[in-house]
């Protein structure tokens, strides 16, 4: 198993704890791209990978993409700190197979570790909440978007201008700005101010 974290007390607290469950092999790296290399080089069955790492906020993310698209089959497990809806969904998008909280107990975490192991897929309970309450707005009517768009009213609900979503999704002003227009349509919102409030809604089930 390979533990892609950049706190080494909390990779050294995970292997303590799978190591109670079921023997295997633990090897540790801190970035994302030390974690690539070693996969290459090691070929570990299961990579479990922390989303915040060294390199930037999205590092994890991107790590996770290269992984999927090297192996199809290849499970992979989230384990984060963070309890947003919209950063669970983009990493289960990305091909993760599970994700679970660091806050978990201790027995929710070998769980987690144990049905991704075995190929099976696993969302943490509080994740599982919120993410099907990100299926629902309004009335209960369901609202299909794209992942662009699901990237883009993220970042909206976090509260950033359109330039800096612009800055932060590597992509042109004039493709957030087109790209609100159709989420004000389709979550029909009447102003900015009002698809920040749908934008919250749609993420948090508010």
């Amino acid at each position: 198993m390979l533990i892609v974290d950049d706190h080494p007390v909390v990779a050294e607290g995970w292997g303590r704890i799978v190591r109670g469950r079921m023997p295997c092999e633990i090897l540790c790296a801190a970035t994302a791209l030390e974690g690539w290399r070693l996969w290459r080089s090691e070929r570990p069955g299961l990579v479990v990978v922390d989303l915040t790492l060294g390199e930037g906020k999205t590092a994890g993310l991107k790590l996770i993409e290269r992984l999927r698209r090297a192996d199809r089959r290849l499970p992979i497990l989230v384990f984060t700190m963070h309890t947003s809806a919209v950063l669970a969904r983009r990493a289960l998008n990305s091909g993760a197979h599970g994700i679970i909280n660091k806050d978990s107990p201790p027995r929710d975490i070998c769980f987690a570790f144990e049905e991704v192991a075995a190929g099976r897929h696993h969302v943490g309970a509080h994740f599982a909440r919120k993410i099907a309450l990100m299926e629902v707005t309004g009335g209960g009517a369901r609202v299909h978007l794209t992942g662009r768009e699901e990237e883009i009213l993220g970042l909206i609900a976090e509260g950033l201008s359109y330039r800096e979503i612009a800055s932060r999704a590597c992509i042109s002003y004039k493709t957030v700005s087109n790209v609100s227009l159709i989420l004000k349509s389709k979550l029909g919102a009447s102003s900015l101010g009002d698809l920040v409030v749908k934008a919250i809604r749609y993420f948090e089930g508010a």
